[in-house]
């Protein structure tokens, strides 16, 4: 399991154990929210999504996604080959 697997994992647990203290009423959604480091207004939304879509929804979207500011790699192809030129003319 690499790092940011085991990351969500405990994520999810740890929603999950702040939500059932938060169903017996024991903390109120700005205090669940404190605890998992989060918005009450966050909190409820991970909650609505936790009840429609089981552990599925707490899932991190973004994981798995190429970043937007990734360079394309013939971009960086050409960048070696560049400053390889650039070091073997010897300035």
């Amino acid at each position: 399991m690499n790092r940011a697997a085991w990351l969500q994992d405990r994520r999810m647990q740890k929603f999950r154990d702040v939500l059932s203290r938060w169903e017996r009423g024991g903390l109120s959604m700005m205090d669940a929210g404190e605890i998992l480091g989060m918005s009450e207004r966050q909190f409820r939304r991970y909650r609505d999504r936790y009840e429609e879509e089981g552990l599925a929804g707490l899932v991190d979207r973004r994981l798995g996604k190429p970043s937007p500011k990734r360079v394309p790699s013939r971009d960086v192809a050409l960048m070696l080959e560049l400053y390889g030129a650039h070091i073997g003319a010897g300035t």
